[in-house]
Formats: structure tokens, C-alpha cells, sequence
């Protein structure tokens, strides 16, 4: 079958295990509980499961290791955020794998709830390769009608590389990134959120 939540694709084998095996064994409202404490973890709100608590709620139900547990529930909240399937949607799905309408509720709940800042903190993490923290340009003191660009990365070592062009090609350079900043904006994602 085919899954929203899953880019129209298949539910993978060891979510439906985890589904069946250990979430399906906690009560409704223990489960919305740990929904609750994956999202605020996902969405950066809280820095650390509380281990000794996760524990505690996953005795009872006499789960040995509730860490696969909580990465099932990672792995269905930031699908659902990541491929914008609606909360409905979501649930009915979940059912259809076996989790009861009680906990697909609780869930879709949660992920209602937590959408925006799951998606943010998405936005955060994603496309960051060498994050560009700042550009200054001047005129260059050893090249004729040349601008020094000095270009500092934020990660891994803050560097700064400096780059020589030609004053012409800097105003063309400027018209092409002013170009592309309005075409950016008009797929400004932060508005779709």
C-alpha cells in the first residue's frame, strides 16, 4: 500500500513492527505523552527525552527497549511534517497499519500541534552545506578596477576566502543575485508554513 505520510510510498517493515510490537501496547495516554515529548524533541524545544520517565511508561507494557519505540514515532512525525500530510489523512493511515484509533488520534493530535515548529526546525537543518555567514567587498589595493569580495563561512572552521573580479562583473554578479532573491521570494516557504 501506498502511505501520505510515507512520499506516497510504502510504510517501511520495521515501522509496521514497531507499530504492532511495542506502541500499540501503551495506553492512550501514555502514548500521547511520549507523541508529545518526540515532537518537542524534533521541533528543538526539549534538548532530552527524559530516559528515566520513557522507561518507566514502557515497563508496564513490558517492552525491554523503548528507544526503537521513540524512533518509530521520530520517523512518523517528521514524514508526516516533511511531506504535508494532513492530520486526517495521517490518522486513517495510521490505522491502516494497526495503530489503534485512540493512539492514530493522539498522534494526529500532536502532529497538528507541532506541525509549524517540526517544519521549522526541518527548514533549519536542511540545504546547509557551508552556510555562508557573511560578504564584504572592497576595492582591491593590488589589483586595477578589481573588487576583493571576502566571503566567511560559518562551518566547519569560520574561514574567510577572498575572491578577485572585475568591477563590471560585480555589478553583474549583483544584478543576477538581486534576480534571484525575487524569485525566492516568491516561493518564500516560511509564508506556505
Amino acid at each position: 500500500m501506498k502511505f501520505r505520510f510515507c512520499g506516497d510510498g510504502d510504510c517501511p517493515d520495521w515501522v509496521l513492527g514497531e507499530i504492532v510490537s511495542t506502541l500499540s501496547c501503551l495506553t492512550s495516554i501514555k502514548f500521547r505523552i511520549l507523541a508529545s515529548q518526540v515532537a518537542k524533541n524534533i521541533s528543538g524545544d526539549l534538548d532530552e527525552l527524559p530516559e528515566d520517565k520513557i522507561v518507566e511508561m514502557f515497563s508496564s507494557a513490558k517492552v525491554s527497549n523503548p528507544k526503537t519505540a521513540i524512533a518509530c514515532l521520530r520517523f512518523l512525525l517528521v514524514n508526516a511534517a516533511r511531506y504535508n500530510a494532513d492530520s486526517s489523512t495521517f490518522g486513517e493511515e495510521l490505522q491502516q497499519l494497526g495503530l489503534p484509533k485512540e493512539h492514530s488520534a493522539s498522534l494526529g493530535k500532536v502532529h497538528t500541534e507541532n506541525l509549524p515548529a517540526i517544519r521549522r526546525k526541518l527548514m533549519e537543518e536542511s540545504l546547509k552545506v557551508n552556510e555562508l555567514k557573511s560578504v564584504t567587498a572592497e576595492e582591491s589595493p593590488t589589483a586595477i578596477n578589481c573588487i576583493e569580495l571576502s566571503l566567511t563561512i560559518n562551518e566547519p572552521t569560520n574561514s574567510a576566502e577572498k575572491v578577485l573580479i572585475h568591477k563590471r562583473d560585480a555589478k553583474v554578479l549583483l544584478e543576477n543575485l538581486k534576480e534571484m532573491r525575487e524569485m525566492m521570494d516568491k516561493y518564500d516557504l516560511e509564508k506556505n508554513l
